[in-house]
């Protein structure tokens, strides 16, 4: 792997510094197709509440704020640098600089979670899943989206330790049998997936 790509890898998995500035910026011409499609996928309803999950700059933010109306927008990211962009950009959400195993929130408080280009970095994914189901409410749904292993390898990042590489087929295994599964075109000549699933209003876990 080339040391820019390395390097890269590094700051998209963590972001700090003068480095991490310029990769937010870079993230959020990238991002906007996908994350656009994820949030669609996501059907927020006025006045609910919704988690921006590895929020980055905080670019989401506006259009969920947006369609949820009334409704609490809440951020998060284990990037502090991040999350001060993010509520510069966006006073009126609220933010939690946290890691993604340890969400700051009390249990079944949100009724959507976005997921947009975080999944790369759950390498161990139940925790994280479990954390996200804990803070989803009966009935609310979880929105994820990830590049595929396939193109990520073409820019060179998916020679990096940093980033997990997803298949359909390890997405889908994931997110469990019945999380809905739909590849997207996410620009630039990017293919990415879209997996949602609904937490019943009676079980709560991924597999159930």
């Amino acid at each position: 792997m080339n040391p820019l790509a390395a390097t890269l890898a590094r700051q998209l998995e963590n972001p700090s510094g003068v480095g991490g500035r310029l990769v937010g910026h870079a993230m959020r011409v990238a991002n906007r197709r996908p994350t656009r499609l994820a949030i669609a996928a996501l059907d927020v309803r006025r006045g609910d509440s919704v988690l921006d999950f590895g929020c980055g700059t905080g670019d989401a933010i506006l259009a969920l704020t947006t369609a949820a109306g009334a409704g609490r927008v809440y951020g998060l990211d284990h990037s502090q640098d991040m999350i001060d962009t993010a509520r510069r950009r966006n006073p009126g959400a609220v933010f939690y600089h946290a890691p993604f195993t340890d969400i700051p929130m009390p249990d079944e408080c949100v009724d959507r979670i976005l997921a947009s280009n975080v999944a790369y970095f759950w390498h161990d994914d139940r925790p994280v899943l479990a954390e996200l189901m804990r803070v989803l409410r009966p009935g609310g749904r979880l929105a994820v989206y990830a590049t595929t292993a396939e193109s990520l390898r073409r820019t060179g990042i998916g020679c990096s330790s940093t980033h997990r590489l997803l298949t359909v087929e390890d997405f889908r295994s994931m997110l469990g049998p019945t999380a809905e599964i739909t590849t997207v075109k996410a620009g630039f000549g990017v293919a990415g997936m879209i997996g949602t699933f609904d937490k019943s209003p009676q079980k709560g876990t991924l597999a159930e």
